[in-house]
């Protein structure tokens, strides 16, 4: 890991526990989700290209384009997620708290969507990193469960 990264995960953290409005619950449910799709990969990747796999090669590498994919989604709502709630903090507007919504609502659809190739990971994926799937199954879990409560709460103050 470079420095600068490490400033960088710092710095949101920081900003994550301050009295302010942004980042918050949903911008921290994207970090999660993104975490977990790297987990994914990172499966993946040390299933690929070893003897005793090589018979699921095909699979793990299915899986790590995809789980590839879902790190660079995620990893980019964490920053739109931030700045849509930013703006319904500012605005108190129901376009800004759709804008929100949908924010939320794709993170708990990307999320849900890694937590898919858990199953699979578990079958086909080398023995030595079950551990980082199941960390990888519970950070997707945790992102869209977070995610979709944030969903049905916004909705309710749409309806306000």
């Amino acid at each position: 890991m470079m420095i600068s990264d490490r400033n960088r995960i710092d710095a949101f953290i920081k900003a994550l526990g301050q009295g302010k409005p942004v980042p918050g619950g949903g911008a921290a449910a994207a970090l999660a989700g993104a975490l977990g799709a790297a987990l994914l990969m990172k499966v993946a990747n040390f299933t690929i290209g070893k003897k005793r796999y090589r018979v699921y090669e095909r699979d793990a590498k299915n899986i790590l384009g995809k789980a590839e994919t879902l790190v660079k989604r995620l990893s980019s709502y964490v920053e739109r997620d931030a700045r849509a709630y930013d703006e319904y903090a500012r605005t108190k507007s129901k376009a800004a708290i759709k804008k929100a919504t949908l924010c939320v609502s794709e993170i708990a659809k990307l999320s849900s969507a890694g937590l898919k190739f858990c199953p699979r990971l578990r079958k086909i994926g080398n023995r030595n990193l079950m551990g980082d799937l199941y960390a990888a199954e519970l950070l997707l879990k945790a992102s869209a469960q977070a995610a979709d409560n944030l969903v049905k709460l916004n909705r309710k103050w749409m309806g306000r």
